[in-house]
């Protein structure tokens, strides 16, 4: 039943994009309109198209009531409802075109690349991958270092929501493999991104916390002229980069050289403090703090027992190991959870004495948080999973109770059981010791620090607070999009100017060529893989785990990128096309409504290289052009279609006219070929001669 509280918080949508995405669903759905019926509904679609692009006139609603009469002669079905929204909502229809204005709120939003808007740190991914494609890896990592001072760490240990959003997905069914190109740029850079400074303000920052969130605002604080200083209490910098992510997934020497990068910037970083109370700095004469400690402490499961020895928190013993303890586990291992901390634990305990290690989770596979592949890493290992199970109780003898959880198909039915295990790891998360905040106005909710959701200041004012302290715990380049938004909001506060959020969104960073690449190529669901070393073997070492990704495959995986960047997926080359007859290019649609390329071959049969389709693209991603007596298609810098062009019976000179327009055309037209085929000069040098003798013939009567 619909209640008014529903109705309220309904998603509004807008009436011109709802007719968009009905003539769409039509043309897209197989078989449903009659071909002589496509052409005009696609002009349809095509004028409501470029109204919600915000590139409508008065022109466009004359035009689009023509389109709409013809259709309704051909298709009324279809006509009529576009022809009662443009009376219904007339105003709706004009405040698009006078003012580029939604009610909704819909239409004339920035066509960003969908893995740019996914990205926490909103690195320009397209515009990088180029780069890498065309070997030019200095500017790839100029590019990633004016969105993250952790382009290397990003590029081994992100789990890559960018993927997740990857167009690729709908089109070929495996998404472009981003996140190891970072790695590769940082890697193969020559030269290093010349970071400048601005002038000193003389404003000074601590930063209370050395990891990934810290990192960065100092990173961006530093280069806006800022004097910012960094307290951490462990003994090494990089907080849960270095002691949360084991040294196998994330080397200890190319994390250290990304700090190094932040210390040139003039960054100090102090080790080994202590903060006693979150306002002594500002105390000391300090302008602002920000609070970026990470949630450092394993939580605790919360069953009877989970205090004993053999019972031990998994950021503990991860962090452990990575201090150089050297903790001994084993050899029978349980761990709880199934995020990527909780995998990581399980594998660091087969390179920490362990012969058998098991994951108790309480939902399937399927439903863990943690990273695909990372659970496929685990598994090669020997790692094994138990699903549907949840702790109740551990036994002072080592014995834990677990009874089958409520997310089982057989909850039911299935009776509790009792699993012995030598050492019993919590992989459920972790949290913060807060108790330093006393005598502040900062508070707390759940764990976290409350902080203001788009300026990160806290109660306290010149305090503000970033990364998994602030957000609750989440993956280093979250830490990384929130360091970023702390450097912006601390200088807008310390400098009173307004902070420049609109730099924080998705933005292109480099124009970058396309990169050639063959038609099956860019829709092939053969991805690249790096190669992992032997599971057998790596399972007992610290050492990094992955081979070097070459960078010639990366090069060629690049090129899958459909470069959402410059296509940014209005669908107006695919209407104009059906609108011509051609019916040569072929979109799916995607998240959002955005259009996409899933057949890059259709093109070399039915184009007939008319140039419908780059005259209405807005952005240039499509070219139709004549290169050395051929007729070119060229979509996103791959070639769909060359056919050559005709040849002039009596000059000889080719003509912008392919063999297959002409035909069509002239097919269309229902006219005859005689005394061959003529270029445009030449027909109308023959048809001025023509009237000269009609001129002739005409004094005789």
């Amino acid at each position: 039943m619909t209640t008014e509280n529903s109705k309220e918080t309904a998603k509004k949508t807008c009436p011109i994009t709802d007719i968009l995405e009905s003539l769409r669903k039509q043309l897209h759905t197989e078989g449903q309109l009659p071909a002589k019926i496509r052409p005009a509904v696609a002009r349809v679609a095509r004028i409501v198209t470029e109204i919600t692009l915000g590139r409508g006139s008065v022109a466009n609603l004359e035009e689009l009531s023509k389109a709409i009469s013809e259709l309704g002669a051909i298709a009324p079905s279809i006509a009529n409802p576009v022809a009662a929204s443009l009376k219904k909502d007339r105003e709706e229809w004009e405040n698009h075109i006078a003012g580029n204005l939604c009610s909704a709120g819909t239409c004339f939003l920035p066509r960003s690349a969908p893995c740019q808007v996914a990205c926490p740190a909103h690195i320009d991914i397209p515009s990088m991958m180029a780069r890498v494609g065309h070997g030019d890896y200095s500017e790839s990592l100029s590019i990633l270092a004016a969105d993250t001072p952790l382009p290397d760490s990003c590029g081994l240990i992100c789990p890559a929501p960018c993927e997740d959003e990857c167009v690729q997905n709908a089109v070929s069914g495996a998404a472009v493999f981003i996140r190891p190109m970072k790695h590769v740029a940082a890697r193969c850079a020559d030269i290093k991104p010349d970071l400048e400074k601005a002038e000193p303000t003389g404003k000074k920052i601590a930063i209370v916390g050395c990891g990934p969130a810290g990192l960065t605002a100092a990173y961006y604080l530093a280069q806006k002229g800022h004097e910012v200083e960094i307290f951490d209490e462990r003994e090494h910098a990089g907080g849960i980069m270095r002691y949360g992510i084991p040294n196998y997934r994330l080397p200890e020497y190319k994390l250290n050289a990304e700090i190094d990068v932040v210390k040139q910037l003039g960054v100090k970083i102090h080790l080994g403090y202590t903060v006693r109370q979150a306002r002594e700095f500002l105390d000391k004469g300090y302008d602002a703090t920000l609070l970026a400690i990470g949630l450092q402490n394993s939580k605790r499961l919360g069953v009877p027992g989970d205090d004993q020895d053999f019972v031990i928190g998994g950021m503990d013993f991860l962090s452990a190991v990575r201090s150089g303890k050297n903790p001994r586990v084993g050899p029978h291992v349980i761990v709880i959870g199934g995020g990527n901390a909780a995998i990581d634990v399980a594998m660091t305990a087969f390179r920490q004495g362990a012969t058998k290690v098991q994951m108790w989770y309480r939902r399937n596979r399927k439903q863990m948080p943690a990273n695909p592949h990372e659970v496929e890493l685990a598994l090669a290992e020997g790692v094994e999973l138990v699903e549907f199970w949840a702790p109740t109780r551990i036994h002072p003898d080592k014995q834990i109770e677990f009874e089958r959880s409520r997310y089982a198909p057989d909850a039911k039915t299935t009776p509790p059981v009792t699993v012995r295990a030598d050492h019993i790891f919590a992989g459920i998360g972790q949290e913060a010791d807060l108790s330093w905040l006393e005598g502040t106005k900062i508070e707390t909710e759940w764990g976290n620090i409350v902080c203001d959701p788009v300026t990160l200041q806290t109660g306290e004012p010149g305090i503000f607070a970033g990364g998994d302290i602030a957000h609750g715990a989440s993956t280093v380049v979250a830490a990384i999009g929130s360091g970023k938004r702390a450097a912006e909001s601390i200088h807008s506060w310390l400098m009173g100017v307004p902070a420049d959020y609109e730099s924080l969104e998705p933005k292109r960073r480099d124009e970058v060529p396309f990169l050639s690449s063959t038609p099956e190529h860019r829709t092939s669901p053969k991805r690249a893989h790096i190669e992992e070393n032997d599971p057998s073997t790596r399972k007992f070492s610290h050492d990094f785990m992955q081979k070097d990704w070459d960078e010639k495959v990366a090069a060629v995986e690049a090129e899958r990128c459909l470069r959402c960047d410059i296509c940014i997926g209005c669908g107006l080359c695919e209407l104009a096309c059906i609108e011509v007859g051609a019916e040569a290019l072929k979109m799916v649609e995607t998240k959002g409504g955005r259009m996409v390329f899933k057949d890059f071959t259709t093109p070399a049969e039915k184009c007939i290289g008319c140039g419908a389709c780059t005259s209405v693209c807005p952005t240039g991603a499509i070219i139709v052009e004549d290169r050395d007596g051929y007729r070119v298609t060229e979509i996103t810098g791959t070639v769909v279609r060359k056919q050559a062009l005709e040849i002039c019976s009596c000059c000889g000179e080719t003509f912008s006219a392919s063999a297959k327009q002409l035909q069509q055309t002239r097919d269309e037209l229902g006219k005859m070929t005689r005394e061959g085929i003529l270029c445009p000069a030449c027909a109308r040098a023959r048809s001025a001669e023509s009237m000269k003798e009609m001129q002739w013939m005409a004094q005789l009567f």
